[in-house]
């Protein structure tokens, strides 16, 4: 049986950042991950209203910082299948493919609402959920949220100590089309890939 820990990686990653980066590099680290996969979806099921970047250009940008951990991959799954990505879906396609241990990774502000996401229970109670805490934010009610869901549903999640990383992709494409410095929070391979191909000019 394949013992090795793999990890899913969801979001938009409209542009990817550096906040991502950290996330990822923290839990491939301290939780033993042998291989995190940087799955983009086609379409979020929370930001149907809003224009998103296509694919391929979300997954080059992402392709482009592979270099930074030999761990890190990318997959096109839920950009080929089109239409709304939902998370229990994604998972149950990958623990069948893979074997192994499979872990999720996500942001603190996604862990809490995970509960509310369609099977939510589902992907609480079967499949263990990695994220990080800034440790300069005020978080009780996260934390309780998060011990909740521990207690209701025995939810495996791993919160990391992470330090603060001033990074949003809603930000980043706002600077961008307001021709301001993205000032480091991309990686300069994504920046350099942004400007090449006038990426969120009218955002």
């Amino acid at each position: 049986m394949d013992k090795r820990h793999y990890a899913i990686y969801g979001g938009t990653f409209d542009p990817i950042h550096i906040g991502h980066l950290s996330l990822a590099t923290h839990a491939v680290r301290e939780c033993g991950i042998d291989k995190l996969i940087f799955m983009p979806a086609y379409v979020s099921p929370f930001k149907q209203d809003r224009k998103v970047t296509p694919g391929y250009h979300r997954v080059r940008m992402i392709e482009a910082v592979l270099k930074y951990d030999p761990a890190f991959c990318v997959s096109r799954y839920e950009i080929g299948k089109e239409g709304p990505s939902y998370t229990v879906e994604t998972l149950r396609h990958w623990v069948s493919l893979l074997g192994g241990n499979l872990s999720f990774v996500l942001g603190y502000d996604s862990v809490i609402q995970s509960d509310t996401w369609f099977h939510g229970e589902e992907i609480l109670r079967n499949y263990p959920l990695i994220t990080a805490r800034r440790p300069d934010t005020d978080d009780e009610a996260g934390l309780k949220k998060i011990q909740y869901l521990r207690d209701t549903y025995n939810a495996d999640i791993t919160v990391m100590e992470m330090e603060p990383v001033d990074a949003s992709s809603s930000e980043i494409r706002r600077r961008v089309s307001a021709g301001k410095s993205l000032g480091g929070m991309v990686p300069p391979e994504v920046e350099r890939y942004i400007i090449e191909h006038n990426l969120y000019q009218n955002s």
